[in-house]
């Protein structure tokens, strides 16, 4: 998918629109396939903790990894610039997640605040950039999740339960993600050649990402009766994780004249749906476990038709 959507590129500036539309169909279509296997228990809820676990373990460090093999050190300053952007975001979502939501009830607060630190980016924002911006995008799109690893082990965690801070640290920086990028950093700086048959094999694994993460959202969106997703919270986070942030960001970004691979990467992350660890988090420590999902699932599906609108929006603004 990265090479077709590379070679749209070559022949304009952005991604255009029927690029960009026949890859948010593909994605549809796969979606849609996950939705059908699991409906018709297929993908039984034990495959699809196993599918998750091994995406989140192998195809999704894979493919981070991968980036790292056609970066060139000229990339290194876009690199920390891109981190320092995602930091800066998440510190703004930790201090409104702070303020948005101290009335509500202590359930759905944990949720809130959650959803709107922690977004599928790396689920579903890796291959989404990948696909819109090739390679270079997805490298920045690897490094600019580092903090949000970060903050979903520390600050993202605790909106659930008490942290522990003597290994908070240690989990994070464990975390197969967050190795993989210290690995493609080191073999950026140094690049010693490796076995064919090795990055071969990381470059397999890479390519599974897309399909497998696609199918593994529409099996999570078949679990819920669509009819009952739809409620005051669930259009509000909508409302603040698919259109004020991203919104924010763009402004931002554009004030702050960043260049614009930099400034469209950081957007699009930013304008992905509920993580879908809120709710496995939600459910593991007691929390409104169907509440979460609703809003996993609304935000998820509306990012279908949200992500294309930014996606332009970029291209036209920056």
């Amino acid at each position: 998918m990265a090479a077709w959507m590379e070679k749209k590129m070559r022949d304009g500036d952005m991604v255009d629109m029927e690029s960009l539309l026949e890859m948010q169909g593909m994605m549809f279509c796969m979606v849609l396939i996950g939705m059908l296997l699991a409906k018709k228990k297929i993908v039984t809820p034990e495959a699809k903790k196993s599918l998750t676990d091994v995406t989140i373990n192998l195809f999704i460090p894979c493919n981070m990894l991968a980036a790292f093999f056609n970066a060139d050190h000229s990339m290194v300053s876009q690199m920390m610039t891109v981190m320092l952007v995602s930091l800066i975001i998440q510190i703004f979502c930790y201090l409104l997640s702070k303020i948005l939501f101290r009335k509500m009830e202590d359930g759905k607060r944990s949720v809130m605040r959650y959803g709107i630190m922690v977004s599928n980016a790396g689920f579903l924002g890796n291959p989404m950039v990948e696909g819109m911006y090739g390679s270079e995008g997805l490298l920045l799109a690897s490094v600019f999740l580092v903090p949000v690893r970060l903050f979903y082990w520390t600050v993202g965690l605790a909106c659930f339960v008490p942290v522990d801070k003597k290994n908070v640290v240690k989990t994070a920086l464990t975390h197969p993600c967050i190795i993989a990028v210290l690995l493609g950093l080191l073999y950026l700086f140094f690049p010693i050649p490796l076995p064919v048959f090795l990055t071969k094999t990381i470059t397999g694994f890479s390519s599974a990402m897309t399909p497998v993460t696609m199918l593994l959202i529409g099996a999570i969106l078949a679990e819920v009766d669509l009819r009952t997703i739809i409620c005051r919270e669930t259009v509000r986070m909508s409302v603040l994780r698919l259109v004020i942030l991203p919104g924010i960001v763009l402004a931002g970004v554009k004030l702050a004249g960043l260049p614009e691979l930099i400034s469209s990467v950081s957007v699009i992350l930013i304008a992905m749906p509920v993580a879908t660890t809120t709710a496995i988090l939600a459910a593991r420590y007691d929390r409104d476990y169907q509440f979460a999902t609703k809003t996993v699932v609304l935000t998820t599906i509306l990012s279908l038709f949200t992500i294309p609108v930014w996606s332009i929006l970029v291209g036209r603004v920056l």
